[in-house]
């Protein structure tokens, strides 16, 4: 595992400045210092350590460390380095700590500097401009706090948003397993009503039974295409659409949609019809002016193909959850994607028996 660089800076910064403080008070040239102001320089530049960790805490110790600096001869060179290391904490205290504190903070290291003026013989009146970095200093902590509690407050209600989409898709899904449901309770109704009728007929027993043998299957092999994880069992009344009614559907959408056919236009079984009528009236809802309808008939599959411009981004999700809930239940494969900004192309491939 690589080591973090930020983990040395503290330490790296504290000691490069105490050995810069240490040489100042030893150079002859700055004046005739004591063995004391050696020892004590370490308290004005030691406190950058704890700028990140505790930061208003470093800025209570810089500004005692500037003033017990100057106090063996209140003529100590010491601002090459209590100047840099006061700046870096007060940066710290105004991104990372609340008004009062960052308040306080530039109150107490102003005051800091105030003495500094006073005891240092490097310094003049002209150095006064020291209070002025300070204070862009603290202002441009205190903006990056609020930049960084703005990002903060927008990674939150992205989550939440992301999480209300999520949810909002799974209600879709289970109101389709209820649609779907229902859409069951009508197949297997109609199916056992044309057995029934069949079984009736006492003339034709042979070929009744043939008949009823068929349906028979044809009503398993439909209903297993429907049967899904579903919830409820509430019936439908309406009877179950096709993809008779297709162009109904897209001439109901009002938005201009067109529809072509490929390849051979045939009857399919109920679940795969009603599937792919399912997947056009989702997909129709979210799509703007000029959608474009494919129904292709092919070898084994039918494959469903609608693109356009979306029209309401809010409800693309729960649309597209849907019909992708219709597909997976026959098997098939669904593909939803942006070719470009705003548009939308849905591909959904339903598998049909062969011969059927």
């Amino acid at each position: 595992m690589g080591t973090d660089p930020r983990r040395w800076q503290e330490p790296l910064l504290g000691v490069v400045l105490t050995a810069l403080g240490i040489f100042m008070t030893l150079d002859p040239e700055n004046g005739g210092g004591t063995w004391l102001d050696t020892v004590v320089i370490p308290a004005a530049t030691l406190p950058v350590l704890w700028r990140r960790s505790a930061p208003f805490g470093a800025a209570v110790a810089i500004s005692v460390g500037i003033v017990v600096s100057g106090l063996p001869t209140f003529d100590q060179t010491r601002c090459g380095v209590a100047i840099p290391a006061a700046l870096f904490i007060l940066f710290s205290v105004a991104s990372r700590c609340d008004r009062a504190r960052a308040s306080a903070g530039l109150a107490l290291v102003l005051a800091a500097f105030a003495w500094l003026l006073v005891t240092d013989p490097q310094l003049d009146a002209g150095a006064a401009f020291i209070f002025v970095i300070a204070a862009g200093v603290w202002g441009a902590g205190r903006v990056v706090r609020l930049r960084n509690a703005l990002a903060a407050s927008l990674a939150d209600r992205s989550r939440e948003i992301e999480a209300t989409r999520d949810h909002n898709a799974q209600m879709a899904v289970e109101l389709e397993r209820e649609r779907l449901s229902s859409d069951l309770e009508l197949l297997a109704r109609g199916r056992l009503g044309e057995v029934v009728q069949l079984a009736q007929d006492p003339e034709r027993s042979t070929a009744t039974f043939e008949a009823i043998e068929r349906e028979g299957r044809a009503s398993l092999d439909e209903m297993r295409g429907l049967l899904g994880v579903l919830r409820s069992d509430a019936p439908g009344a309406a009877p179950l659409p096709s993809l008779a009614q297709i162009e109904d559907v897209i001439s109901g959408a009002g938005n201009g949609a067109v529809l072509l056919i490929e390849g051979e236009r045939r009857p399919l079984p109920i679940a795969v019809e009603l599937a792919a009528y399912r997947v056009v009236q989702h997909a129709l809802d979210v799509l703007g002016s000029g959608a474009r309808v494919v129904l292709r008939y092919m070898n084994g599959a039918l494959e469903v193909e609608i693109s356009g411009t979306v029209g309401d981004t809010g409800a693309t999700d729960v649309a597209l959850a849907s019909a992708r809930e219709r597909v997976m239940v026959q098997g098939g494969t669904f593909a939803a994607e942006a070719p470009q900004p705003s548009a939308l192309l849905v591909t959904a491939r339903l598998p049909v028996a062969t011969g059927v």
